[in-house]
């Protein structure tokens, strides 16, 4: 498991996107919109991500951010500011909840957040939910 900076995960997530073809300047202090709204997308990327298991349990303060100093934060307020679950993670859920909010499909990157939480989650040796499961739809 690798974790990454608010910083790293904005700017892999938009390249990966094709948002902007080289890298950003700034995540946090940006002000490009879709920069922004990633960042903003973020803290609903880690309300996710802290529902369920690996996390639940070895996050369950709720706390999912540091600074650069090793202090606890609840949301993002600089670039170094150290995302505490997988990078990988973070930047598949980020590029889902993006695309969600645009409209776009993002079938195949929520796939691809959710197996990686199932993977983790079961190499802790944890329980294994689907996010995709909605509570009101007949299966």
């Amino acid at each position: 498991m690798r974790m990454l900076t608010v910083y790293d995960v904005v700017n892999q997530a938009q390249l990966e996107l094709s948002i902007a073809p080289r890298s950003i300047q700034t995540a946090v202090t940006s002000n490009d919109r879709d920069i922004v709204q990633m960042v903003a997308l973020l803290s609903a990327v880690a309300d996710e991500v802290l529902m369920d298991e690996p996390y639940k349990e070895t996050l369950g303060d709720g706390i999912w951010l540091q600074d650069a100093a090793g202090n606890p934060k609840s949301s993002p307020t600089a670039d170094t500011d150290l995302v505490l679950f997988d990078g990988r993670v973070a930047v598949d859920g980020l590029k889902y909840k993006f695309l969600q909010q645009k409209g776009l499909e993002y079938g195949e990157v929520m796939r691809d957040f959710i197996v990686r939480m199932n993977r983790l989650a079961a190499r802790a040796n944890a329980r294994i939910i689907d996010l995709d499961t909605d509570q009101g739809r007949m299966i």
